[in-house]
């Protein structure tokens, strides 16, 4: 009794695992059976999608991950689609297909004799959700006239066909006319026909269209009342015109083709061009072949003589001459001096002049040299003579005179007019260390002229200012000492006092002074600077 209640017990466990085993088993199905579709098919062209065409249970509802208003329903193709169901995101397809062929209107065309006209141009209200390419079933051939079936073939991008057929006619009148450019346009309709049985006449207005460089322009044409197309043709089979003349040019300098040529005719650009080039190293006359070639491969050619000059005349210098000129005066040796050649220009002047010394009198030499590019030479030689300057007591009085003007007045005492003087040689005369002191008039003028000079030129232009202003003055001379030395005695009325405007080291000032007031400077200069015979001079105050 024991043993069979415990076989009912295992039985109702069994019974109850079977029935837990069966629940888990159908949640876990629940769990994993799929929820969309494994693809849908949509015609090309025919509409939108919707999310419940993807879903396998119509009560379950679900959005799109993927954007689907992006995708090219239009195209055919397979494009992978997500969808949301809960919070769970499924993958399905979309398959677009094009089953449907084209459809369209074909239509009858009429074309001149060996005209090109492609199958697309028979059809027209195209009706297709892709794309269509028309394509001729047998090409048909348009060097023959007359009427010819002719069939369309449309195919899509789903490779679907339709088969159309239209009737091509095919005139026996000419497609193109050619006419020449730059030429007056003197065709008619008559020129398109090969025989009178067409009545032809110009729809397109040929009097606006441009014919003066090459071109095709696309004309219509009315033929026994239908309209086709044609072609004039503007071509350019005309050489160029222009003129041409001989030229010249001198050895190993070459000249352009273009300098032979000039008033070139022509409806487009001509280039120009030797056929040999010529040899510009060879003297004499030679023969040369211009090409002249337009852009349309039309050409002239010219013969044309060149003449190469060999360059053997030297060049000319010019405005050359001999010069006299004062010691110690500069010489301007370029200033009107030039070279001219028969052939080059801007030719460069070179002057020697390194034999010339202006500060000692004697004649000497100066060269000039000019070369021009051939390597032709020419010298001019001059002289300069330097010569002792000679001044005339006039000429120094009337430079006095015009620098008095400048620096006194006539309302002036004479002792004024004494320190004017002495200060107008201090600020305009330096001292220099040398002069001509068997010249006072000379110096004088130098000092007036030049600015420059020793003791001695200071003393003399001052001799010549005194003299001009109407003060009496006297020379001094040093006495003894390795070097001489100059100044003045003046007399502005109350007495003789020195007058020495040359500069001296110890910037005294040295105007008016009494024989005291000397011989006590003299002491810091030592006992020879103003050493002087004092019975030679009249006693200061």
């Amino acid at each position: 009794m024991k043993r069979r209640k415990g076989h009912i017990k295992l039985i109702i466990l069994l019974l109850l695992s079977v029935e837990i085993l069966a629940v888990v088993g159908l949640l876990a199905y629940i769990q994993t059976r799929p929820m969309v579709v494994e693809a849908v098919t949509l015609e090309a062209g025919t509409g939108t999608l919707k999310v419940e065409e993807f879903l396998m249970y119509k009560n379950r509802k679900g959005s799109f991950i993927t954007d689907v208003g992006k995708l090219p329903l239009d195209q055919p193709g397979t494009y992978e689609i997500q969808i949301k169901i809960g919070k769970k995101i499924h993958t399905s397809s979309l398959q677009v297909v094009d089953t449907i062929a084209p459809t369209a209107t074909a239509n009858n065309l009429m074309v001149l004799k060996n005209e090109a006209v492609e199958a697309d141009a028979f059809i027209s209200d195209i009706v297709d959700a892709t794309k269509v390419t028309a394509s001729y079933l047998e090409k048909p051939d348009t060097s023959v006239p007359g009427d010819k079936d002719v069939t369309i073939i449309l195919e899509d991008k789903g490779n679907n066909c339709t088969k159309l057929k239209a009737k091509l006619t095919v005139l026996d009148i000419k497609n193109e006319v050619t006419v020449e450019a730059g030429a007056p346009m003197n065709i008619s309709a008559s020129d398109y026909v090969n025989n009178d049985k067409y009545d032809v006449s110009f729809i397109t207005d040929l009097s606006k269209l441009d014919t003066s460089k090459p071109t095709v322009h696309k004309i219509e044409l009315n033929v026994n009342g239908r309209t086709v197309t044609g072609n004039i043709k503007v071509v350019d089979t005309t050489s160029p015109k222009a003129s041409f003349t001989n030229q010249e040019t001198w050895q190993n300098e070459a000249v352009e083709a273009n300098a032979f040529v000039s008033n070139i005719v022509d409806v487009s650009g001509v280039t120009i061009a030797y056929k040999t080039e010529p040899d510009f190293a060879k003297v004499g006359d030679q023969q040369v072949m211009i090409e002249l070639k337009d852009d349309y491969g039309n050409m002239t050619e010219q013969q044309v003589k060149l003449t190469v000059l060999a360059d053997t005349i030297p060049p000319q210098i010019l405005g050359t001459r001999n010069k006299t000129v004062y010691i110690g005066e500069g010489v301007a040796y370029r200033k009107g001096v030039s070279v001219t050649d028969n052939k080059d220009q801007g030719l460069k002047l070179s002057v020697d002049s390194s034999a010339v010394n202006l500060k000692k009198v004697g004649v000497y030499n100066v060269i000039y040299t000019a070369e021009d590019l051939s390597g032709n030479k020419a010298t001019v030689t001059v002289t300069v003579t330097v010569i002792k300057f000679a001044v005339t007591e006039d000429a120094v009085y009337d430079k006095a005179d015009e620098i008095l003007s400048d620096i006194i007045t006539s309302s002036m005492t004479k002792l004024e007019k004494a320190e004017a003087i002495y200060h107008w040689i201090k600020a305009h005369v330096g001292y220099t260390g040398d002069s001509d002191k068997s010249d006072w008039l000379a110096e004088a003028y130098r000092a007036m002229t030049k600015g420059e000079g020793d003791c001695f030129t200071f003393y003399a232009v001052a001799q010549a200012l005194l003299t001009r202003a109407g003060i009496d003055n006297m020379q001094v001379t040093r006495l003894g000492g390795k070097t001489h030395h100059y100044w003045n005695l003046v007399n502005c009325g109350d007495g003789w006092y020195y007058f020495d405007s040359c500069p001296n080291k110890d910037h005294v000032e040295t105007f008016m002074l009494t024989d005291k007031e000397l011989d006590e400077f003299a002491k810091t200069r030592g006992s020879y600077y103003y050493n002087r015979d004092k019975s030679l001079y009249p006693a200061t105050p």
